[in-house]
């Protein structure tokens, strides 16, 4: 890992701790005081105030803080089904077929238009968004494991395994899902990124965590009314996004060339 890379990841690592230890020495992000609302920055308030008077520096960690669960929870689940089904697919040519059938089903709607309409049936909170999220990536993480699963498979060590009398899955789960962790760990760094996005997104626009939760979407959503007033609302959360983004694409790209 070069340099650059290093550099993403402390800046991710630092984001991660700065948003879980935040209720350490930030105030209530709920707290309403309509005495103090659209305060810019300033002493008391270094990110200013929203419209209902709450801390803006305390909403957008706290923003983080859910964001980067979402994300967490959506890498973790996405993982682990990934690489079984993948390679489940890849050991056997009927689970292939119904497994890669499956994935065509999914992909054949919008991944957005797919992530609303399963937000609209289930509701918001943080369980619903990790479920749609899960569902809408999926099926290009099962594929990936897959072919990466498959070019394993022809290489000369698992054929020499094969010659000893070894079993197809006994081979597929020890051997060659050790081989498949390089471009999972990758596909994970990109869905943690993407989710993160994905979670802002559909909180702007109001199929997210609802509008009293604090995420940057939704701060976004509530900044946008007043943005000749309180540029602040857009500023602070749209940085963390970027810097949040661009730290995982950076060490998903590091991973890569590795």
């Amino acid at each position: 890992m070069n340099r650059r890379s290093l550099f993403f990841l402390l800046v991710f690592a630092g984001l991660f701790l700065l948003f879980l230890l935040s209720p350490l020495f930030c105030p209530d992000p709920d707290v309403i005081d309509l005495s103090q609302r659209l305060l810019p920055p300033g002493p008391g308030h270094l990110f200013g105030t929203d419209t209902m008077g709450r801390d803006l520096l305390s909403r957008v960690l706290a923003g983080g803080r859910l964001s980067y669960l979402v994300g967490l929870l959506t890498t973790a689940i996405i993982a682990v089904i990934s690489l079984f089904l993948g390679l489940a697919a890849s050991a056997d040519r009927r689970l292939d077929t119904v497994i890669l059938r499956l994935c065509d089903s999914f992909k054949a709607l919008p991944t957005s238009l797919l992530a609303i309409l399963l937000m609209m049936r289930f509701g918001g909170g943080v369980a619903s968004m990790v479920a749609a999220l899960v569902v809408v990536n999926i099926p290009q993480s099962v594929r990936l494991v897959r072919a990466r699963a498959l070019a394993v498979e022809s290489e000369d060590f698992i054929l020499a395994k094969k010659s000893l009398g070894l079993g197809k899955w006994e081979i597929v789960f020890g051997t060659v899902s050790l081989h498949v962790l390089d471009i999972l760990a990758v596909q994970c760094a990109f869905i943690f990124s993407s989710s993160i996005m994905a979670e802002a997104a559909l909180s702007f626009i109001g199929a997210g965590m609802g509008p009293e939760a604090a995420s940057w979407g939704t701060i976004l959503d509530e900044g946008r009314d007043v943005i000749y007033q309180a540029w602040w609302m857009i500023v602070f959360p749209s940085a963390f996004i970027f810097l949040s983004v661009l730290s995982l694409n950076m060490i998903a790209s590091s991973l890569r060339r590795d």
